[in-house]
């Protein structure tokens, strides 16, 4: 049962015992895919933001921010629970899109290591 627990609260475990895992998470993402537009030439308009990477540092940002307010607000009501609905929707989304970001980011390397040859 812990491997469940880690599964749908990993997110969640991890901003609470270090707060700013979310915010690292989200800037080495951004910067990966900063990194890889300027290494191609390409230009930052719109479309960056359309980038897996970039909208996946996004999310965990805007997770990772919930968290903290959800985390002030649960310790100033004193509220204890063990379920936590809004994290069976939200941890599914954040895994689809940081393995799509992985996935963007790795194929990004391989069409460059193609192109060099």
């Amino acid at each position: 049962m812990e491997i469940a627990s880690w599964i749908f609260f990993g997110p969640a475990k991890l901003v609470s015992a270090w707060p700013y895992a979310g915010i690292l998470i989200a800037l080495a993402l951004i910067a990966m895919q900063v990194w890889l537009s300027v290494r191609k030439g390409a230009r930052v308009e719109q479309n960056f933001f359309r980038e897996a990477p970039v909208l996946a540092g996004l999310l965990w940002l805007i997770f990772n921010l919930y968290e903290w307010q959800l985390i002030a607000i649960l310790t100033q009501q004193k509220i204890v629970s063990n379920l936590r609905m809004d994290l069976i929707i939200l941890v599914p989304i954040l895994y689809v899109l940081t393995f799509s970001a992985a996935l963007s980011i790795h194929t990004q390397l391989r069409q460059e290591q193609t192109k060099g040859k």
